[in-house]
């Protein structure tokens, strides 16, 4: 690898991070993304790597991008409740809420066992999304 190389790799994943920082929902959807990985209390590569997977195929973000991303979220995160990222989607449509509800269930059954934190915080999102049990039953048909 040159310097070109590296030079050019570090102004992409910058161009992620500015794009996630310019899109405030993007941002409180990723930030409950990453809370879904750490809500039992333990980061598992199965979840990481369904994370890297819907950034890349849902949002464009490319997975060698994700750790400067999640540096981010971090960063910028931290006073940010699951609540008030989830508040960001109230007037999205529901096929986007439900999107998100998926993607949040796919990250929780990453290592094949929905915890009890996982289970509460998807059911706190969906509460604050205003969808019912009915809308998460579908999700998980899906």
């Amino acid at each position: 690898m040159t310097i070109f190389d590296n030079v050019r790799e570090w102004l992409d994943q910058d161009k992620s991070v500015r794009r996630v920082a310019d899109d405030m929902q993007l941002t409180s959807e990723l930030i409950l993304l990453v809370r879904m990985m750490f809500a039992d209390g333990e980061l598992k590569p199965e979840e990481l790597e369904i994370f890297k997977r819907i950034c890349s195929k849902s949002f464009g973000i490319p997975e060698n991008d994700v750790p400067g991303v999640i540096q981010y979220l971090k960063e910028i995160g931290y006073e940010t409740t699951a609540t008030d990222a989830a508040g960001m989607f109230k007037g999205m449509e529901n096929d986007r809420k439900r999107r998100l509800l998926l993607h949040m269930l796919s990250i929780a059954k990453a290592d094949d066992q929905v915890h009890e934190q996982e289970a509460e915080l998807i059911r706190r999102t969906a509460d604050v999304l205003g969808l019912t049990a009915e809308d998460i039953a579908d999700v998980k048909a899906e």
